[in-house]
């Protein structure tokens, strides 16, 4: 929307203010309603005439602002707690052995926080974005590592001098220098660039400058952020550790957190593993950042990190899918399913079910289309910046191959779990093809330009509180009944046939050594019937007829389920 008035001046000087400033008044040429609408997407243009002859001396434009933006701190850290606690609950429950819960609940985590981080991308796309769908996306930027922090900003800075970098001004600068978000036209950009008194800001470069952050900071306040939370995790976990091993020391007995760690637990397996669910959540902000930062080049220190971060969660997650793949490939040759190997061995679940559980097991095998999603989306966000017709067409293609595939094969666990997937796939398609719009492919006015921002904020603001409900019913199905895997369907594949219980093996052992020294165990002359392992050359209709024990399940990928090194070899 314009907003065109008129300023006159004598021969002899300016009817003008003497001093310079915001222009006041403006909301008297904007119709009410429009104005008191956040994020406005308006422009004045102000022209300077001569009162004799009406002949026009200058024309301004500038963008008016009315103060009111949805871009609110208090948005981006409310979905952070939640995502934390949804992550935290689902390795509660799943410690407390309710693997069913655990497994959906962590699902729900992941792709409440999957969405919130295509939003993220979208912001991070270079075209021009109404002010609408900048500020909406900004609220997501903390999911991929873009965290206003004086802290890390001073630490990034110090690196890159420290490192031979040169330390960018435009913050610093932006009283002298106007920072544009987004070029209204190429002839304004080409009359700026000539003069030097602006900077055109797109993409990541408009996404760190929103949140304060100096253009050379970009990549290593995500890339310091990513550290920081995995120390966090890592420091959770080594306490878990160390309290198991106090207590055993005392003899105390906590049934439910012997069977979550038990005492001989490879510490070093555990913090592997944990690396292992660690890369898997960041790898869409580090493929970005670290793909990025090359064609930045802050510095020869930054672009060694930002290869080698890339390279080793890539190299990781690939070998990890690689040995799902074999693991599947072997079951279903030799006992015509892959849930044979993939939920009977305990080393391959503890180690790679992060990959594959949320998956139903005829089709583990999406989580490789998944990973290639992720690399390719992110190496066009990080190396398409300068062309934004390209990345959105080249995003467009990408999307929609992701929806059909997610529709058509359908791969998630249940029924719930694949209609909320297909649905995002449905947004992040649409969401593509507003980014194509908003990139001026097709010249359309400015006013259909602002109307589509508003429409692509309704549409991800109302699917993201549907994804937020969604998760804490399952939050409140976990923490407020003593019986939550009742309250969801038993999955439809062979899963729960195919595992075992480490600790009912080790129950049996227990009864039949005091058998052996005479004694019987107390209130219970017959030991029960348990559950192991399945041998190898077991049919696999007999082993789906076994009955099932409940087994801590290692749904979530922050607190892997550890095992004991001899069943381990065994």
């Amino acid at each position: 929307m314009f907003v065109d008035t008129s300023l006159v001046a004598n021969r002899s000087g300016l009817r003008t203010p003497e001093n310079t400033g915001n222009v006041a008044r403006t909301n008297s040429y904007v119709i009410a309603i429009a104005y008191s609408v956040p994020d406005i997407d308006a422009v004045i243009r102000l022209r300077l005439k001569y009162k004799n002859g009406g002949k026009q001396i200058i024309c301004l434009e500038t963008r008016i602002r009315n103060g009111k933006t949805v871009y609110q701190l208090g948005v981006s850290w409310s979905l952070a707690i939640i995502t934390g606690l949804g992550l935290i609950t689902s390795t509660v429950i799943s410690l407390l052995g309710h693997s069913n819960t655990a497994t959906h609940l962590a699902f729900r985590s992941l792709i409440f926080l999957g969405f919130i981080q295509t939003q993220a991308m979208a912001g991070m796309s270079s075209a021009k974005l109404p002010p609408f769908v900048q500020s909406w996306t900004q609220n997501m930027q903390w999911s991929l590592g873009i965290v206003r922090s004086d802290a890390l900003q001073t630490i990034a800075t110090w690196f890159q001098r420290a490192t031979g970098g040169t330390p960018s001004s435009v913050m610093t600068s932006s009283s002298s220098v106007s920072v544009v978000l987004q070029k209204r036209s190429s002839a304004i950009h080409r009359r700026a660039a000539e003069k030097g008194n602006q900077i055109f800001l797109r993409g990541i470069e408009r996404v760190g400058i929103r949140d304060s952050i100096e253009l050379t900071n970009i990549f290593m306040t995500g890339y310091l952020f990513y550290y920081f939370v995995t120390a966090v995790v890592v420091a959770c976990v080594g306490l878990i550790l160390l309290v198991r091993a106090v207590l055993a020391k005392k003899k105390t007995l906590l049934p439910k957190l012997n069977r979550a760690v038990s005492i001989n637990a490879d510490w070093k397996t555990i913090l592997r593993n944990t690396f292992f669910r660690l890369a898997c959540i960041g790898y869409p902000q580090m493929c970005i950042l670290c793909l990025w930062e090359l064609t930045r080049r802050d510095s020869a220190a930054e672009i060694v990190l930002a290869i080698t971060m890339w390279l080793v969660t890539t190299i990781v997650l690939a070998f990890a899918s690689f040995k799902v793949l074999q693991r599947g490939i072997r079951s279903k040759q030799q006992h015509n399913t892959p849930a044979y190997t993939l939920y009977s061995d305990p080393a391959t679940l503890n180690q790679w079910g992060f990959l594959y559980i949320y998956y139903r097991a005829p089709v583990y095998y999406f989580l490789v289309p998944t990973l290639v999603y992720t690399v390719v989306k992110g190496m066009v966000i990080a190396f398409a910046q300068p062309s934004p017709v390209a990345q959105s067409i080249i995003l467009l293609i990408l999307e929609l191959s992701m929806m059909l595939a997610t529709a058509i094969i359908k791969p998630f666990m249940s029924k719930g779990a694949n209609v909320a997937a297909i649905t995002m796939a449905v947004i992040n398609s649409l969401n593509t093809i507003f980014l194509l719009v908003f990139s001026d492919i097709f010249d359309q006015p400015g006013l259909m330009t602002g109307i589509l921002g508003v429409i692509f904020f309704l549409l991800n603001a109302i699917f993201t509180l549907l994804l937020l409900i969604y998760l804490l019913v399952g939050m409140v199905y976990a923490i407020f009944f003593k019986k939550p895997d009742t309250k969801y369907k038993p999955l439809g594949d062979d899963r729960d046939s195919f595992r075992w219980s480490r600790t009912g093996t080790t129950t049996e052992l227990s009864s039949l050594e005091k058998i052996a020294r005479g004694e019987e165990a107390e209130g219970h002359p017959h030991p029960a019937r348990v559950v192991t392992a399945p041998p190898g050359n077991e049919d696999v209709s007999m082993a789906a007829r076994r009955p099932h024990n409940d087994v801590v399940d290692p749904s979530l990928p922050l607190f892997p389920n550890s095992y004991d090194r001899t069943q381990r070899q065994s």
